[in-house]
């Protein structure tokens, strides 16, 4: 298991970590996620070596790695890491590069196995800069999971990958830490990683973590803008939430619509996942002026009720029976499926 016990750590005078406490144990998958800046790579640096910790702990099966005390060097770590950028050598070969690093003897013999693992066996002999941007992902793979790491660190290492590979590599490096049992920390932007990759997933905002969970429970019910705003299609307007209803620019919602029903009353952002919208026929409702189709999804404009300016709403393209442009609709969330931001009162 790796623990990582109220980590804090800055630059200069800004707090980049404050207090980061986390567990993650072998042959699952936790997603670090969050805005930029907010202190991921940081904490995949503090647990490769590559900085020092100044406050916390860090701990890998009971055994303390690095703390204020204490700072094992990179190379004894048991940590594998995967960069953004495969980061190989260009004069090796690109069995030479995952041999690197292990001890000479069985050291070939080993690179071959985890090629022949990546489906990369063909390759050994090639220069890296003749592989494309997967394989070279494949070779980095294999290079960091040659010498039997305990944890495996991703720094996005898919992002400039298109989707069908993306995919292709995610499944891999998922199906690699299950059968080894080694602890994977994965840092991301991108939600479909997220569903796919996660057993777990922390979200990190200003250096805090603001909410952890699975990746089913930050979906249905999210505590921070952030993870409400990160899977589907997040639909976000102005609303003011009251004692018995919630009056937005597509009409008044009961508060059963909520996430949380006890939130505090007062001008909010609304957000909600356009998957768990439908509209309702309602000739007191609001009028729809224009229907846009693209993929499974309609864009959907609506006269402003209260004098206010027109609204464009996705939602599915079944959300409405018989409905079109001129009908008179109401739109109605799911239960428990609109995520409340307040406003800050300055």
């Amino acid at each position: 298991m790796l623990v990582i016990e109220k980590v804090s750590h800055q630059f200069g005078p800004h707090q980049v970590l404050n207090n980061v406490s986390l567990e993650s144990v072998g042959g699952e998958v936790t997603c670090l996620i969050g805005h930029s800046g907010c202190g991921k790579t940081t904490l995949l640096r503090l647990l490769a070596g590559l900085l020092r910790v100044q406050s916390g702990r860090i701990l890998l099966d009971g055994e303390v790695l690095a703390s204020h005390k204490k700072m094992m060097p990179p190379e004894d770590r048991p940590i594998g890491m995967v960069f953004q950028e495969g980061a190989l050598f260009p004069h090796m070969s690109v069995a030479d590069n995952v041999a690197f690093g292990l001890p000479k003897r069985g050291a070939r013999k080993l690179a071959t196995e985890w090629l022949k693992r990546v489906g990369l066996a063909d390759f050994a002999e090639r220069n890296p800069d003749s592989l494309s941007g997967g394989q070279r992902q494949r070779v980095a793979l294999a290079r960091a999971m040659a010498p039997a790491p305990r944890v495996l660190l991703f720094d996005e290492p898919y992002a400039n990958l298109d989707p069908p590979l993306r995919r292709s590599l995610r499944e891999d490096a998922r199906r690699i830490i299950r059968d080894t049992g080694t602890v994977g920390l994965f840092v991301t932007h991108d939600p479909a990683e997220v569903l796919m990759m996660a057993d777990n997933v922390a979200v990190l905002g200003h250096g805090l973590i603001v909410e952890s969970g699975t990746p089913q429970t930050l979906y249905d019910r999210p505590k921070s803008r952030f993870a409400a705003e990160l899977f589907g299609e997040p639909q976000v307007f102005e609303g003011t939430i009251y004692e018995d209803r919630i009056v937005t620019p597509l009409g008044e919602w009961e508060r059963c619509v909520l996430v949380d029903p006890a939130t505090n009353n007062g001008d909010a952002s609304l957000i909600v996942d356009a998957d768990h919208l439908e509209l309702q026929l309602d000739d007191n409702g609001i009028l729809i002026t224009d229907i846009q189709s693209f993929g499974r999804l309609n864009r959907v404009s609506f006269g402003g009720t209260r004098g206010e300016p027109t609204v464009i709403l996705n939602c599915p393209k079944d959300a409405g029976t018989a409905i079109g442009v001129g009908s008179m609709v109401r739109v109605a969330p799911n239960p428990g499926a609109v995520f409340a931001s307040l406003y800050k009162v300055e």
